[in-house]
């Protein structure tokens, strides 16, 4: 894959993203393999919406939100891959990540801004890597340095599948279920097995392969983190069913039909992987320490934080705009849920991504947006997503089940003059107001909105596992230094 340089500044246009993912993929749907993601219904759309960001991007060319230049060569790159090292540093990461958020009103979690996260916080602490064998420090900042270059797009697999989750993956009946090494060759690995969850792959230039859930002495076999180009040999992509498919218009289901990023499984029928592409190779130690050692862990969901903040503020927009149409945004109690479930909550989050990024904790040179903040959102963002649902659900009543089948209801002849007259509120003519009936229902009731449920729910971890998370990141110590005066003042 190759790329060209831009008045000395690298940033990619959404011509070049597209170009790049007609590579032979095997990506199968429905049994059959797709032909060309690019141009087939179930990813052509967001597909198209991450280039139109790209070339937005692209256009801005020295912006100081949207890229940074390298100190040696002076060479602009997206601001995506820039390490950290002061509150400032993070303040301009948010920034970028608004900007990649805001277009889909963060409803697409795994943007190019997502892993790039990831690989920016492992070459910025190589050291972990380094234990392994500096080969393999190397190869972390090697590929870094590419993927800046290069602008590239990556998405994760790190979740397994569901197969038995008593056992560790050493266990299981059959081998390599979950992703494991199979044998060692001069010039790589070999991997065979499976993992659950790969977001956004179908339109990404290279997967990330390892594991965010724990695992134990024996599964050496499986301790490994990888990158693959995704049209790798042997590397096969599984998507859900998109939800784009079933989208009849955009009028109808106009979240749906734009802005799925496709869940998929990916499985490795034994995948060469060379050894330039290995960060970890069979250290169980290394593999559960690389993203909470490294800045990895905090600055990821520093972005998902960010995002999530920008999906606040659209939920909370909608649920005004929904009282502006029912002539209600003037009843007290209306207002009182306004202000008290929705703005009280949105302006308490943007508290905790604020706070984490002008808090950082700086070590090793290296700026991370503080965990107890961080954490904190996290734990609360599962609560909000639900109960701002709910809060949208109960503004608009029965205004779901009011709706015209879809929007041919207004050009009809038949049925266009019963439609306008009766389908219409106070405040706004019929097609306004079933335009925006519709955009709402598409973010709470569809199997689009079920899914954003889901995902907010779970993307990063069940909630024990978030609160403990926040347990260790709490500042215990001084609230327990607070008791101890009480106690010694008497």
């Amino acid at each position: 894959m190759t790329r060209r340089l831009w008045q000395g500044w690298r940033v990619r246009t959404g011509a070049t993203y597209i170009a790049a993912l007609r590579d032979g993929r095997a990506v199968y749907l429905d049994g059959e393999r797709v032909k060309d993601v690019t141009s087939h219904a179930a990813f052509a759309e967001p597909i198209r919406r991450i280039a139109a960001i790209y070339d937005r991007a692209h256009a801005a060319e020295a912006d100081p939100v949207l890229t940074f230049a390298d100190p040696a060569t002076g060479t602009r790159h997206s601001t995506m891959w820039l390490v950290p090292r002061s509150a400032e540093d993070l303040g301009t990461r948010r920034r970028v990540h608004r900007f990649w958020a805001e277009p889909s009103y963060g409803l697409m979690g795994r943007t190019p801004d997502h892993v790039a996260c990831v690989l920016t916080a492992f070459a910025a602490w190589r050291q972990l890597f380094d234990r392994g064998g500096v080969r393999f420090g190397d190869s972390v900042v090697r590929f870094y340095e590419r993927a800046r270059d290069e602008d590239l797009y990556l998405a994760y697999a790190i979740v397994p599948p569901q197969v038995d989750r008593s056992q560790p993956a050493h266990r299981h009946p059959e081998p390599f279920l979950h992703p494991g090494v199979v044998r060692e060759t001069d010039g790589g690995i070999v991997v065979r097995g499976a993992q659950a969850i790969a977001t956004s792959a179908t339109m990404a230039d290279w997967l990330f392969l390892s594991y965010i859930t724990p695992l134990v002495p024996g599964d050496e076999d499986y301790a490994i983190s990888l990158v693959v180009p995704m049209n790798a040999e042997g590397l096969r992509l599984y998507p859900r069913r998109p939800y784009a498919t079933t989208a009849t218009s955009v009028f109808d289901y106009p979240l749906s039909s734009r802005f799925d990023e496709v869940d998929t499984t990916v499985v490795f029928n034994d995948v060469v992987v060379p050894w330039e592409q290995v960060f970890v190779y069979r250290d169980v130690d290394r593999v559960n320490a690389q993203f909470h050692e490294t800045p990895s862990h905090t600055l990821a969901n520093f972005q998902s934080l960010v995002r999530f903040g920008v999906k606040l503020e659209f939920m909370a927009g909608l649920a005004l705009r929904l009282a502006e149409v029912q002539t209600a945004e003037g009843d007290p109690n209306v207002q009182a849920t306004l202000g008290g479930e929705l703005a009280a909550l949105c302006a308490a989050f943007d508290a905790l991504v604020r706070a984490a990024e002008r808090f950082p904790l700086i070590s090793g040179g290296v700026a991370r947006p503080h965990p107890q903040y961080v954490y904190a959102g996290m734990a609360l963002q599962r609560r909000l997503i639900v109960d701002m649902l709910r809060t949208l659900r109960e503004l608009a009543g029965g205004a779901f089940q009011a709706v015209p089948s879809s929007e041919a209801a207004f050009t009809s002849e038949e049925t266009r003059a019963n439609t306008e007259r009766y389908y219409r509120s106070a405040a706004a003519p019929a097609r306004e107001r079933v335009k925006l009936v519709k955009l709402v229902w598409d973010f709470v009731g569809t199997e689009f909105g079920g899914r954003q449920l889901q995902y907010e729910m779970f993307y990063s971890a069940a909630q024990p596992v978030v609160n403990r998370r926040m347990f260790h990141a709490y500042d215990w110590q001084a609230a327990k230094a607070m008791v101890s005066r009480c106690l010694g003042e008497y």
